[in-house]
């Protein structure tokens, strides 16, 4: 993912156990990059836009969506 992608969860991320409320989550991704000091780390801040018209900010990284066993976002554009 680059910064000005449009993603939203993928239906794979959806359909694990507890994550349905995020079905209509549509976000942009703000920044993107590596942090660390020994070894660096992928990571993305995400802006969604949530349906109850509200936006939040998400910070995700390389060890968290790597254990989840499939990809947790789909890029739209």
């Amino acid at each position: 993912m680059r910064v000005g992608d449009l993603v939203k969860f993928s239906k794979e991320h959806i359909a694990d156990p507890g994550h349905e409320y995020v079905k209509d989550w549509i976000g942009i991704v703000v920044e993107a990059g590596s942090t660390g000091f020994h070894k660096p780390i992928a990571e993305v801040r995400i802006a969604w836009s949530l349906p109850w018209d509200a936006t939040q900010v998400s910070h995700y990284d390389e060890i968290w969506w790597n254990g989840l066993g499939y990809e947790p976002f789909e890029v739209m554009s």
